[in-house]
């Protein structure tokens, strides 16, 4: 070997090493980064001729490769993605409602509201046992208004992530498609492609928390997205997706993709608020699946249930409506035209019972009362309605006209878009409200009796033995989206909507729990076979320190052979 080749291999020799070495800090530094596989360089013989060896030169780089975990690493990202949003959904909805069937407002609430009823049973004439059942009822169905605003408010911000989250997608496969083009212009034997890839594979695994996807090596070192149902995410150009406020649809075809789609993020906001009603469909039995249908089909359960007046046994509506008054003689009023800009308010005042000389009839307008005392010659209630009329009209400050009628008495206001308040009584007893304790049959404006809430009307007496007795029967069979109950009480309906919604969040929670520990252990695996060993990258350092000190000494041998060389010619 010539000293010109001797002096070429040491040379290229170092240059190896440090190129060696660059690439083993390289992997130092990165012993903590997840999305960073661990680098290896490969050498080659330099040959300068027959039987001359040149040195070493860098032959490329490599990456530590692991495809089978990979595929499962990004498999389970994508079952955890799932069950992660299912799980952060149902602890909402499990909020909303109540942590258990003990401690949930709901069932708290009819518990005290029965409670209420049975102290009325045994205290009828009890102006505070009446107004206790007026308030506890007023809560409960406020109780049910609020579940429904609150499963809306999940409703909506369920539709804002499918939004955000579709949007994220779009942006992690154009990304993807951007680095693939940047890696099939890099040089196939550089350090830049792979640090390229490790970029790609961070996104791509990203995209699987999103959606399940599986990838396909292309040509130059580009990649293919796929679900595993056959929905091209990105082959070549990108796809773009798009939720239009029901379905995730692909903006190319405007086809819905849903049907494609089996695990990541965007697949358990879909099955939350999915709605089969108008496809006919029953329910799902998986307990993250049409959520949201569900519990508004459970809460219109609790509406009807108590607002209904069919069924067998008696329902609560029945058992109150059905029960016989307790007054007399007795005056309701009842507002029948609510005022506007361009109507006044009606309002009619009804008699009825058995008229008795002395009973003592008021009617309390805006504030001012005006009262008569049936004598013996007032036979019947016309006659009553006529005595009330004239003494209305007197006040000409009122503002409101009062016409007799057949037992009953009509107030019309005079301005336009102008209430007024009435209050009537007999012998100081205000009306028995005949029916309707609870008004309106829909979720959103279930209430109870705005004349009860008034204090307008009092509560027929005789329907309190009845209704605690509709309370608390057992034999009830309730049926709704998600959700059968046969054989319970109101009690139990109430339980079995809270304990349902509680035990589905906890099979969601131990199922995210267990993704979330296989994916953990997946990873570590994974980081084991790609990511980088310290101890071996000291190893590999002390490995090359002694490669390069040899160099080293060889390159000081030629130099001193050169200069005794020259000392030689120069003589």
């Amino acid at each position: 070997m010539s000293l010109d080749a001797a002096l070429s291999a040491a040379i290229s020799g170092l240059r190896v090493n440090q190129a060696h070495v660059q690439l083993v800090s390289s992997n130092v530094a990165h012993a903590n980064d997840p999305n960073y596989t661990k680098k290896t360089l490969a050498r080659e013989s330099v040959n300068l001729g027959e039987g001359q060896v040149g040195g070493a030169a860098i032959a490329g780089f490599q990456q530590a490769i692991s495809a089978s975990l990979r595929r499962q690493f990004e498999a389970l990202t994508s079952a955890s993605g799932l069950s992660g949003a299912q799980q952060d959904y149902l602890g909402r909805i499990q909020n909303l409602l109540g942590s258990s069937s003990d401690t949930a407002a709901l069932p708290q609430l009819f518990n005290q509201f029965t409670a209420a009823w049975q102290s009325l049973q045994s205290q009828p004439e009890s102006a505070a046992a009446q107004q206790q059942v007026i308030a506890l009822g007023d809560r409960l169905a406020t109780e049910v208004r609020r579940l429904s605003a609150g499963i809306d408010q999940i409703d909506m911000e369920i539709r804002r992530d499918l939004d955000t989250a579709t949007d994220e997608l779009n942006d992690k496969l154009a990304s993807v498609f951007e680095l693939n083009l940047r890696i099939k212009s890099s040089d196939p034997k550089g350090p830049e492609r792979l640090d390229l890839i490790d970029q790609r594979d961070a996104i791509v695994r990203e995209i699987a928390t999103l959606v399940d996807v599986r990838s396909v090596e292309r040509e130059n070192g580009a990649i293919a997205l796929f679900t595993p149902a056959g929905l091209s995410l990105l082959d070549g150009a990108p796809g773009r997706f798009d939720f239009d406020g029901t379905n995730v649809i692909s903006v190319d075809s405007g086809a819905p993709v849903n049907g494609l789609l089996r695990e990541g993020r965007i697949k358990a906001l879909l099955n939350l608020r999915y709605d089969g009603t108008a496809a006919g469909q029953p329910a799902s039995a998986d307990p993250a699946s049409e959520v949201i249908r569900k519990l508004r089909s459970q809460l219109d359960m609790v509406v009807n249930a108590f607002t209904t007046t069919t069924g067998t046994p008696a329902t609560f509506a029945a058992a109150y409506n059905s029960a016989t008054g307790s007054l007399r003689v007795s005056a309701s009023h009842l507002v029948t035209v609510q005022p506007t800009s361009t109507t006044p308010q009606m309002g009619t005042v009804v008699f009825s019972g058995s008229l008795a000389e002395g009973d003592v009839f008021e009617i309390t307008i805006k504030g001012k009362t005006f009262s008569y005392t049936a004598t013996q010659n007032d036979t019947n209630f016309d006659q009553i309605a006529q005595k009330l009329a004239a003494l209305v009209n007197a006040d000409a400050t009122l503002d409101v006209t009062a016409i007799n009628g057949v037992a009953s008495l009509q107030l019309v206001g005079d301005s336009n878009n102008t209430p007024f308040t009435v209050v009537s009584s007999v012998n100081g007893q205000l009306p028995e409200l005949t029916k309707g304790f609870f008004m309106n049959t829909d979720r959103y404006t279930f209430s109870m009796n705005s004349e009860l809430l008034a204090g307008t009307q009092q509560l027929k007496r005789n329907a309190a033995a009845d209704v605690v007795t509709s309370l608390s029967v057992s034999d009830r069979n309730f049926i709704a989206v998600g959700l059968s109950l046969t054989n319970v009480s109101y009690k139990g309906l109430m339980s079995g909507i809270i304990g349902t919604a509680s035990s589905n969040a906890k099979i969601v929670s131990d199922n995210a729990k267990l993704n979330a520990d296989t994916l953990a252990m997946i990873e570590q695996r994974y980081q084991q076979e790609t990511g980088v060993n310290l101890d071996e990258e000291l190893a590999n350092l002390q490995i090359l320190q002694n490669a390069y000190a040899a160099s080293a000494r060889l390159m000081t041998v030629i130099q001193t052979l050169f200069d005794t060389l020259q000392a030689a010619v120069s003589r």
